[in-house]
């Protein structure tokens, strides 16, 4: 047992101590349902706090009458719409870039009823280019709305605070890791080391999984969400929320939100509140969204390729207040 406690087993130990005040009501009032829903928790609680397990959402539900939807994409028009989305760190129509395990290349695209399809795959011939392998690998995709890629005929979306979601199914088996993210270039611009907050950029992990048979056998069906400041190398720091379930998410849609204000991030998992921190300091300049399957060197151990990361719908709100 880890008795440095992360802000995430801090968070879990107030939770328990809450619910433990309010049991002996439940019990005084006979409300059994809740009584065992409480148990539970505080059991799922108990070995979150001791082995970083994963734990049902319990927060409040959002509030989404405060918003204002102001950008989407529905996928319903069946196409890889340029005008927001292009590779990320993969430029091009057709370009093929090494990433982690796997290459990167728009081809694991496609649509059906509705949804975008990102999907994982080992081929023994697929597409070359420059940065392309010499023999057969994995291929995969990631992509995003950063405005400031592929030349000004693409305007790309990017947001100061609000409330971002994905519908989506997750892909099954080892070695991948669906993603949802925000994130600005000024994560990159650590100059000379003092202006590492998360002020100036950040990256907002919205949901992210387990890759590895260890960790998915005490770590399936649930997602974790992280945040990331300073760069990559040697002022990199970073908060993890902590492990969530979702409803049996490689067969069913679930929804991944964020919601981001002056004062704090909040994450959601189907509407409940998973966590909430303001980290870093709260990023104070617009964010662009991001969708990805990652591979890592688990992918080797996967029978189940083509795995599909299945994405219903992205949206992003505004705060009424602020239009």
């Amino acid at each position: 047992m880890n008795f440095n406690l992360a802000k995430r087993q801090i968070d879990a130990l107030q939770k328990i101590l809450s619910l433990l005040k309010d049991l002996p009501l439940l019990m005084l009032r006979g409300k059994l349902s809740k009584l065992l829903l409480s148990f539970v928790l505080v059991f799922q609680l108990l070995f979150s706090v001791m082995f970083d397990t994963p734990v049902k959402p319990s927060g409040p539900q959002i509030d989404m009458s405060k918003f204002e939807l102001v950008w989407s994409d529905e996928f319903d028009d069946h196409v890889f719409d340029k005008t927001y989305w292009s590779g990320h760190y993969c430029w091009g129509d057709d370009g093929t870039w090494p990433r982690d395990t796997a290459y990167w290349n728009r081809g694991q695209v496609s649509f059906r009823d509705g949804n975008l399809i990102i999907s994982a795959s080992y081929l023994e011939d697929g597409p070359k280019g420059p940065k392309g392998p010499d023999g057969p690998a994995f291929y995969s995709y990631g992509m995003d709305t950063n405005p400031y890629t592929d030349g000004p005929g693409k305007p790309g979306f990017e947001q100061l605070y609000g409330y971002f979601e994905i519908r989506c199914i997750l892909p099954k088996g080892l070695g991948l890791n669906p993603a949802f993210w925000l994130m600005s270039d000024g994560m990159f611009d650590t100059g000379d080391g003092t202006n590492i907050s998360g002020k100036g950029g950040a990256e907002i992990d919205v949901f992210e999984t387990k890759t590895s048979k260890k960790e998915l056998l005490t770590r399936y069906n649930s997602v974790y969400h992280t945040i990331h400041i300073g760069a990559y190398e040697e002022y990199h720091r970073s908060e993890m929320q902590g492990h969530f379930f979702a409803d049996k998410p490689h067969e069913k849609y679930n929804t991944y939100g964020f919601e981001w204000n002056e004062d704090c991030y909040i994450f959601y998992i189907n509407g409940v509140e998973t966590a909430r921190t303001d980290f870093g300091g709260v990023c104070q300049v617009p964010l662009y969204l991001i969708l990805s399957l990652g591979v890592d060197e688990n992918i080797k151990e996967n029978k189940g390729l083509p795995a599909e990361f299945i994405i219903d719908y992205v949206r992003a709100y505004q705060y009424k207040e602020l239009l």
